[in-house]
């Protein structure tokens, strides 16, 4: 999954802010409570004040992604 999201990233770079936690620690533990996320990898897509406005959990397709990124940006 590291390729598809390091390649999303890097188009989508300029227009959203792409983070990395490690959900065996803090912060990351918090941030998958937060965000109801559970197991690896999870992602989650959230707007400027914190709001989720899309989460996934498992191994997910580059199309799904970035079709969730184009949402999320309208």
């Amino acid at each position: 999954m590291q390729p598809i999201v390091y390649g999303l990233e890097e188009e989508y770079g300029e227009e959203l802010t792409f983070d990395r936690v490690n959900a065996n620690g803090e912060p990351g533990r918090t941030l998958l409570r937060t965000y109801g996320l559970r197991g690896h990898p999870s992602y989650a897509i959230v707007d400027p004040e914190g709001k989720s406005l899309w989460s996934a959990t498992g191994l997910l397709s580059e199309d799904l992604l970035r079709t969730e990124i184009r949402q999320s940006l309208q």
